[in-house]
């Protein structure tokens, strides 16, 4: 539960993450303001409609690779953002190869792929402070991860 003045305060949920991490954002901006936030592990959700879209669909997996990107870039301080993105850039990779080997293979494995080249290209739509990832994150003379993206866009 949330008080409406909390809700509010933080803008509700961000309608540019659309169906992945809007809640995990949502409490993420709340504790900024100083808010506490608690599990309730007995209580019981009931999702009316079903989830938006099938676990085998690959735009479920671009979702949420895309939005977690994006919400790790909205809410880490930034001090902290440059070396917890270059760590989780090469562990989304890795997470990209294991898709490639399961059940989702090809088609999971470009969805996160692409998620990864959107976010660094700036052509995410996930909110505005995005559209500056390149320049705030991405040290252009950075050679070793200018090739290892380069061999990422080759494979992917």
């Amino acid at each position: 539960m949330v008080r409406s003045e909390c809700y509010w305060a933080v803008g509700g949920l961000d309608e540019s993450f659309f169906a992945h991490n809007e809640e995990i954002d949502f409490c993420w901006q709340l504790h900024q303001l100083g808010h506490d936030i608690y599990c309730v592990p007995d209580s019981v959700v009931y999702h009316l409609g079903g989830g938006t879209l099938p676990k085998s669909n690959p735009r479920k997996t671009y979702l949420n690779f895309r939005n977690n990107l994006a919400m790790l870039y909205k809410n880490l301080p930034e001090d902290e953002l440059k070396p917890i993105m270059r760590t989780r850039f090469v562990l989304d990779y890795i997470a990209a190869f294991k898709l490639l080997l399961s059940e989702g293979g090809w088609k999971d494995f470009s969805s996160s792929c692409k998620s990864e080249k959107r976010f660094q290209t700036n052509d995410s739509s996930v909110n505005s402070k995005t559209q500056t990832y390149t320049s705030k994150c991405c040290a252009k003379n950075d050679q070793r991860k200018n090739v290892f993206l380069l061999i990422m866009a080759v494979l992917c």
